[in-house]
């Protein structure tokens, strides 16, 4: 790898939100050659910093197998945030690259609007049946391989929210007990339809990390993470934090003499390129 390429993969890696703000002074079409190049992990770090509007932008300039791989390692919430800045055809293909059981958790999220409650949830939690014991709810949530397990919402038949528990009550509990025996039957919840200032205002946030986000008729739809909202609030603002990254960015570019395009161009260049080897005599 050339000192160039060199010089970008470290600070693609070392500073992920100052090199999104770069990437975004570019074609979509270009960094997309640039993700599909460079390390997955590393793609997605970066990519999390980029407004929605862009990532998906990038996310459809690149093959659809490469897109699904990528959108297959973001958190719930952004993948909810991507699919909704694309088109239907593009949606599926990406969803298609999901587990069966998420896939159609988070189709079930995206008619809510823009700047309601039902925006900003997600869906993947822990939920269990009112008559399930204490250890089967236990084996169930060890299962669930994304999202939020810190609280066990419990719903009744008709997937109405009934009460909660912290994973710290759940595994103190009798394992013989059932959940409804040792629920907390006072559950703060947020309607869906709640606007989204009113969401980033509730007090509730002062004493719960995450809210349980129901219908009109107590249903439970998603939760809402507290670090949640803070994504959507950094995607929606360009914090000075960014603009201070850039500068750096540029700083170092300075020092090797090169400009962030051709920066770019060394970087996709190093990652498709067969390794040069040197040919002694």
């Amino acid at each position: 790898m050339n000192p160039h390429a060199r010089l970008g993969a470290a600070f693609l890696q070392e500073h992920p939100a100052a090199a999104a703000k770069v990437l975004e002074d570019f074609a979509p079409e270009s960094v997309a050659k640039l993700l599909a190049a460079a390390n997955p992990a590393m793609a997605v770090q970066v990519m999390e910093h980029f407004t929605p509007g862009f990532a998906a932008s990038c996310l459809d300039d690149l093959e659809p197998a490469a897109a699904g791989r990528l959108f297959a390692r973001f958190l719930p919430d952004f993948q909810i945030m991507l699919l909704r800045q694309l088109e239907r055809d593009k949606r599926e293909s990406l969803l298609a690259a999901l587990q069966p059981d998420l896939a159609a958790s988070i189709r079930r999220l995206l008619p809510y609007p823009d700047g309601t409650a039902g925006a900003l949830m997600e869906a993947p939690l822990a939920s269990v049946p009112e008559e399930l014991s204490v250890r089967n709810a236990l084996k169930r949530i060890k299962r669930i391989r994304r999202g939020m397990k810190f609280y066990t919402y419990v719903i009744n038949a008709k997937g109405q929210l009934e009460g909660v528990l912290t994973l710290h009550e759940l595994l103190n509990a009798p394992q013989s007990s059932s959940v409804s025996q040792v629920m907390r039957r006072h559950v703060i919840s947020i309607p869906v339809t709640q606007s989204k200032r009113a969401v980033l205002n509730s007090p509730y946030w002062q004493e719960y990390h995450a809210l349980p986000v129901t219908d009109e008729n107590n249903v439970l739809l998603g939760v809402i993470r507290q670090k949640s909202l803070r994504r959507f609030q950094e995607q929606s603002i360009r914090v000075g934090a960014v603009s201070a990254g850039l500068g750096a960015f540029m700083s170092v570019g300075e020092v090797f003499a090169i400009t962030a395009a051709q920066l770019l161009d060394a970087l996709i260049s190093s990652s498709t390129s067969p390794p040069h080897r040197d040919q002694h005599d």
